[in-house]
């Protein structure tokens, strides 16, 4: 009796119910089907059980039997397409369910992809190893229209589903219109994306600040800084007003440490600032800085030329004198208060 599971289980464990790759006949999974009825499990996980038609009805049956359910995982265990839409359906109608796995459930197809980011109310869609690439471009158009206008969805996982450049600037324009909810992107192992393709992701993140993870093929992760979206050196004013949330992974030199915005900030101002004082031409760059950034580039060289940090991606702080730069700011703005 799995109620006997419950009752042993410490108060703050999260119930959850998972058989992974175990191939069971029909008959036994329908019976632990039947045995878990009734179970305020919160999550469900089957992975690689090849339960078949049946075994998806089943599970449908149990999502509506379990009002307390907050995830589901179903992967590869393929679904038929025509339970595509009775499974959609029991998704949509569930009041607490929140994320879903369906890695390698639906191979070349979408149709699923679109009906739960248009639902609007997952926060987690995990879809990997699909396989997209035969998806028509009607199909593709009706799963990015949903993305735009979707406002719950937080994390969305296409890891290795052959996707094309004309995805990449699909994704890439979701993001820079009007989606302003999704905070992780994943989109590693699609292996087709250009160089140009990726390039776009730089110029939607000039203004997403909300994504906060975007994972790229490692091959062409480097195509975001086309666009100067993570850093902008060419002024103190650009650096400010640069992206400092998202942290792209396998883009060489990451400009953004994950979850420190403020921080990140502040250390691309330090950085152009250590730049020109090896150069020794800050001062003739402060005319056009707003006086209300003054706190912020004090910040930047306390933060960083006191305590350096060798382990990122700049190099100047070791040959800076940081009260130098103090020094330098304070002359410049101090004469300006005399005039």
């Amino acid at each position: 009796d799995f109620g006997l599971i419950l009752d042993v289980m410490p108060d703050y464990a999260e119930p959850c119910f998972q058989i992974s790759r175990i191939e069971l006949p029909l008959n036994i999974f329908m019976m632990i089907m039947k045995s878990l009825t009734g179970k305020s499990f919160r999550h469900y996980k089957f992975i690689n059980n090849d339960f078949g038609r049946y075994g998806v009805l089943a599970v449908i049956n149990l999502m509506d039997g379990n009002q307390d359910l907050q995830s589901l995982t179903l992967s590869d265990n393929f679904i038929d397409e025509e339970d595509e839409g009775d499974f959609c359906e029991a998704i949509a109608r569930h009041p607490e369910l929140s994320a879903i796995n369906l890695d390698g459930c639906c191979e070349g197809r979408v149709f699923m992809l679109c009906e739960l980011v248009r639902s609007n109310l997952l926060v987690d869609i995990s879809m990997r190893y699909n396989d997209l690439s035969f998806v028509s471009s009607e199909e593709r158009r009706n799963f990015i229209d949903a993305l735009v206008s979707n406002t719950s969805l937080e994390k969305l996982d296409l890891t290795e589903n052959n996707l094309s450049d004309e995805d990449a600037a699909d994704f890439a324009a979701a993001l820079g219109l009007r989606n302003r909810t999704l905070k992780c992107l994943c989109l590693e192992g699609n292996h087709r994306f250009a160089f140009a393709a990726v390039a776009t992701f730089g110029i939607a993140l000039r203004t997403n600040n909300t994504l906060q993870q975007l994972f790229l093929p490692s091959r062409t992760s480097y195509g975001v800084s086309n666009a100067q979206a993570l850093f902008d050196g060419s002024s103190l004013n650009s650096a400010a007003d640069s992206n400092h949330t998202c942290f792209v992974k396998n883009y060489p030199n990451n400009r953004n440490e994950q979850g420190d915005p403020a921080g990140n900030r502040q250390r691309k101002i330090y950085n152009i600032l250590a730049r020109r004082h090896i150069d020794m031409c800050n001062v003739q760059h402060f005319d056009d800085i707003d006086i209300n950034l003054l706190p912020e580039i004090l910040a930047a060289v306390q933060r960083y030329a006191m305590s350096p940090d060798p382990g990122l991606y700049y190099t100047e702080n070791s040959q800076v004198n940081g009260l130098s730069i103090i020094f330098e700011i304070m002359r410049k703005w101090d004469k300006a208060q005399q005039r």
